[in-house]
């Protein structure tokens, strides 16, 4: 249960973080004064969107199998939920820029899950290289 929440808790910040910080950029090449209240209210509500869908992650190292099922319906539940909360607020852009917003997005999740998949990666090799060194002693 530890894990989950730290898991929820470091996506969220990290999101809201993000949010916050393209918001700022925004604001700032627009030449706006300050950061609407909403906007705010929007990035949490995304951070908070994706650290739930984050979840779908929990239990996925069990094997290739369940990693790769997970990681499809991850993708598809983000940017489909990313899309439509998007739209709700306002912050699609417009369609001249849509294409580059969706290539964006998709080389940034291939870039943070090739990451991932390489902690991982790691993680199961130690995993295998203790399993084996115990079957070893206990034979």
């Amino acid at each position: 249960m530890k894990k989950i929440f730290s898991l929820f808790f470091t996506v969220f910040a990290i999101a809201f973080l993000i949010a916050l910080a393209i918001s700022a950029i925004i604001a700032v090449a627009l030449g706006a004064e300050s950061l609407p209240l909403a906007e705010l209210r929007n990035g949490f509500v995304l951070a908070l969107f994706i650290a739930c869908v984050q979840l779908i992650w929990v239990g996925s190292d069990k094997s290739n199998k369940t990693y790769i099922i997970r990681t499809i319906v991850h993708f598809i539940v983000l940017i489909t939920g990313c899309t439509l909360l998007m739209i709700w607020f306002g912050w699609l852009p417009p369609s001249e820029w849509i294409v580059l917003y969706y290539t964006g997005f998709i080389g940034a999740y291939i870039v943070i899950w090739l990451v991932c998949w390489n902690i991982n990666r790691k993680k199961w090799k130690d995993m295998n290289r203790r399993l084996e060194e115990f079957k070893r002693k206990n034979q």
